[in-house]
């Protein structure tokens, strides 16, 4: 079956399902129907996008394959632009290891506030690890790092900004040594994918006889797409994703999530641009 048809079929599947709602329950079909257009969105767009969830070995086993059917020139990665230059050093590490990258100064963030710190936990089950040592073994691919850098990643978290106010307002004071040494970290979770949105989280984990998302994720997704060809895989990537924005995440996070993208988007295209 071709990506077409495999999409087609998916698509007439979940139209279907939105007809059987449309006259008893037209927000579902609505839904659904935003399903099918996110899945369209996605496999029509020229660049190729890959759809992963952090540590998932079936993301990983899809990225290697997709990496050696079709060996790309570039790379554009969800992550803090300020990692890349650490990558080099994965070839004398031993897995699990984490990416780690501070920002001592800063034009944005109050001195006050510094330094401050992201990590991004790898693993050779995350599909991101496999395509950083595709590049570190493939110097003709190039890798770009494309989401912010570090400060900019706390200019844009409120929760973090809030308890920094809050601090203020209680006059609370830290030991700048400690803090010189150890500052604020922030765990940047690459291709996070578990609900923001309590009660949707819980319905889904009580409908589905799981207790952790976790659990949810490994019997009804993991299980399905890590065998699947890569279409397959991408359709169903996407729409579980298109599921979690509509109707798992909070709305401040599906707008924080959106001018990430926004973010992520321009600085692809510049690079595209300039090369």
């Amino acid at each position: 079956m071709t990506d077409t048809e495999t999409q087609s079929l998916l698509n007439e599947q979940l139209l279907s399902a939105a007809q059987a709602f449309a006259e008893d329950a037209s927000g579902l079909s609505d839904l659904l129907t935003r399903f099918v257009q996110d899945v369209e969105r996605a496999m029509r767009e020229p660049l190729d996008i890959f759809p992963v969830c952090h540590h998932s070995p079936a993301s990983a086993l899809h990225m290697v394959r997709r990496l050696q059917a079709q060996p790309p020139k570039v790379i554009y990665m969800e992550l803090c632009e300020d990692m890349l230059p650490l990558i080099e050093n994965l070839r004398d590490c031993k897995l699990p290891v984490a990416l780690q990258a501070f920002a001592a100064e800063s034009s944005t963030l109050p001195p006050d506030a510094l330094p401050v710190m992201v990590v991004a936990p790898l693993t050779e089950a995350s599909a991101e690890y496999q395509a950083i040592a595709y590049c570190l073994t493939h110097p003709e691919t190039e890798l770009v790092f494309v989401d912010r850098a570090v400060d900019y990643i706390f200019q844009w978290d409120d929760d973090w900004k809030r308890g920094l106010e809050q601090l203020e307002a209680e006059d609370e004071t830290v030991e700048r040594e400690n803090a010189g040494l150890h500052g604020t970290a922030v765990g940047v979770t690459v291709g996070e994918l578990v609900p923001t949105f309590d009660e949707f989280l819980h319905f889904l984990l009580r409908n589905s006889n799981t207790r952790y998302f976790a659990e949810w994720w490994d019997q009804y997704v993991e299980r399905t797409i890590i065998n699947a060809d890569y279409a397959t895989y991408k359709q169903v990537m996407v729409l579980v994703g298109s599921l979690l924005r509509h109707l798992g995440r909070r709305a401040e996070d599906v707008r924080v999530d959106l001018l990430r993208e926004r973010y992520m988007w321009t600085r692809i295209k510049q690079h595209m641009h300039q090369h």
